[in-house]
């Protein structure tokens, strides 16, 4: 069995947070795993690229070969747009539509193509998957931060690669108490996206 991940987006979605929840819970049901970040100054909303390979047997590259992911989680659509090559053909994508200008956007020097065109520019690839508005559907739970734990839910549903259950519990273990009522909510309000 051999399984590779890859979840694009910039920094601050949280996109550390799920990669390290996936790896640990498929550590957990004693898979070989490697998970790594390629990075680009994450902490001002630069491109964040992690990697999460998962197999039962050797391991041989931290990083995701070109061509090769199973499931492309993208927390951001342009930056899943860069990466959605990362795909195998067979492979299927969840893509949040809500846009993080880059910073050259907005300072009216570059510009931010529109969501219309990144998902035409995504479909025209002719691989499988979704688009939903996890930001939105966070905001609506109460914290925009909860935007990488409807992608977390939503990717469980899409794959059974690990269970579902395993995946929320790791999570919780990973953070503080207070957080668990509505880190539940937005794990199920993901997992409800992908089912309808």
């Amino acid at each position: 069995m051999k399984f590779d991940l890859v979840i694009a987006g910039v920094g601050g979605q949280g996109n550390i947070l799920a990669s390290q929840v996936i790896a640990k819970c498929a550590m957990d049901a004693g898979y070989n795993v490697v998970n790594t970040e390629t990075k680009g100054a994450a902490q001002r909303g630069g491109s964040v690229l992690s990697h999460v390979r998962i197999a039962d047997g050797e391991i041989y590259s931290p990083l995701v070969p070109q061509g090769q992911a199973d499931v492309l989680l993208g927390f951001e659509p342009l930056e899943a747009l860069r990466y959605i090559s990362m795909l195998n053909p067979a492979g299927r994508y969840i893509i949040n539509t809500a846009p993080v200008p880059t910073i050259l956007a907005n300072l009216l020097v570059d510009e931010y193509p529109s969501q219309a065109a990144m998902v035409a520019a995504i479909q025209a690839k002719g691989l499988a998957g979704y688009f939903l508005n996890a930001t939105q559907q966070a905001k609506a739970i109460g914290d925009v931060l909860l935007t990488n734990v409807i992608m977390l839910g939503a990717f469980t549903a899409l794959t059974a690669i690990l269970p579902a259950t395993a995946v929320l519990n790791k999570l919780l273990t990973m953070v503080n108490a207070s957080f668990h009522e509505a880190d539940t909510r937005a794990f199920q309000c993901g997992r409800t996206l992908i089912q309808t």
